[in-house]
This record gives structure tokens, C-alpha cells and sequence, in this order.
């Protein structure tokens, strides 16, 4: 599955369905290029089931709950990938 494209004029917001797909998206890409581990493997699982309930959810607040939630997930693949932290 490839990135969604999104115009940079266009305007996403927390919790926007568009907005948590494109994430995952990415979040899916850098899961696969990383190398495979106990933590890579937990944090594919924890961000398909943060997916998963986002799109059950109908109000705003909790949806904007889960998109911060893989947005975290995000930042740990960084810092697994070793790119959180660096002095370059």
C-alpha cells in the first residue's frame, strides 16, 4: 500500500479520517523498512488496532485521541530507528 497523495494547500485536521490514513500509511512504510524486533513487531500490532478503533469511533474527541496515539507510535519507530536524539 502506497502514501495517499494530499494537496499541501489542503488543510487536515486531528482526528479527520484522511488525516489518521495518510499516518498509518506512513507509519505502515517506515514499519516495513525497519529492522525486524520484539518492539517493531508490537508497535505494527498497536498501530493497526489505534486504526482500527479510529475508524469505530464517531465523535471528534476520540477519534483526535487515536490520531495522537499513532502520531506517539510514530515517534517511537524513530526512536527505534535510532533518528531521535542525534546530535548532526
Amino acid at each position: 500500500m502506497g502514501v495517499p497523495e494530499v494537496s499541501r494547500s489542503k488543510r487536515l485536521r486531528i482526528g479527520q479520517g484522511e488525516a489518521v490514513d495518510i499516518l498509518v500509511a506512513k507509519t505502515q512504510s517506515l514499519l516495513r523498512r525497519l529492522e525486524e524486533s520484539t518492539a517493531t513487531r508490537r508497535l505494527h500490532r498497536a498501530v493497526g488496532q489505534a486504526a482500527m478503533r479510529h475508524r469505530q469511533l464517531r465523535t471528534v474527541g476520540n477519534r483526535g485521541f487515536y490520531h495522537g496515539l499513532i502520531t506517539g507510535y510514530r515517534v517511537a519507530m524513530k526512536v527505534v530507528q535510532g533518528k531521535v536524539g542525534r546530535n548532526e
